[in-house]
């Protein structure tokens, strides 16, 4: 489940990166594809590790995380004033908050529910990283939303 979950971001941040014409955003959403192959890849070989010797890899870590800085952490600020037809861009903040949701409480529970050190170690690394995406992403989704819904009249009637 953890290697489909990864390869879902994978392919869901590629589309993205090729579909925004905002340049940060082709380069934020590739960061944020590497680093789901980063996980894909680490799941496999500890995956491999399991089948052949029924034990986790010894010493395999992720490394230090991506690191998404700055008031717009994931598109340029320009984006705000052209949000009216960014609809894309919005869908793929939403759709991207709901893949690391699900992550974090899939490998929060993974990591609850192991007992080897290395498993937890991994799973909670995992947890962190993905907790990032979800950080950058409700960043710059808050970012904008206010001047989106405007833009797309989703004011409440009284």
């Amino acid at each position: 489940m953890a290697l489909q979950t990864e390869l879902n971001g994978i392919q869901f941040y590629k589309m993205a990166a090729e579909k925004t014409e905002d340049e940060k955003g082709k380069k934020v959403f590739k960061i944020l594809s590497n680093d789901e192959i980063k996980h894909f890849d680490i799941l496999q070989k500890n995956y491999s590790s399991l089948i052949e010797s029924d034990n986790w890899a010894a010493s395999i870590s992720l490394g230090e995380s991506s690191v998404f800085e700055g008031e717009s952490p994931i598109f340029s600020e320009e984006l705000k004033f052209r949000i009216k037809e960014k609809h894309f861009e919005v869908s793929a903040l939403s759709i991207g908050a709901l893949l690391e949701s699900n992550s974090i409480d899939f490998y929060r529970k993974m990591k609850e529910s192991v007992d080897d050190p290395k498993a937890k170690k991994l799973f909670s690394e995992l947890q962190e990283w993905e907790e990032g995406h979800l950080e950058a992403i409700t960043k710059q989704l808050d970012l904008i939303k206010e001047e989106y819904w405007a833009e797309q009249h989703f004011t409440p009637l009284f």
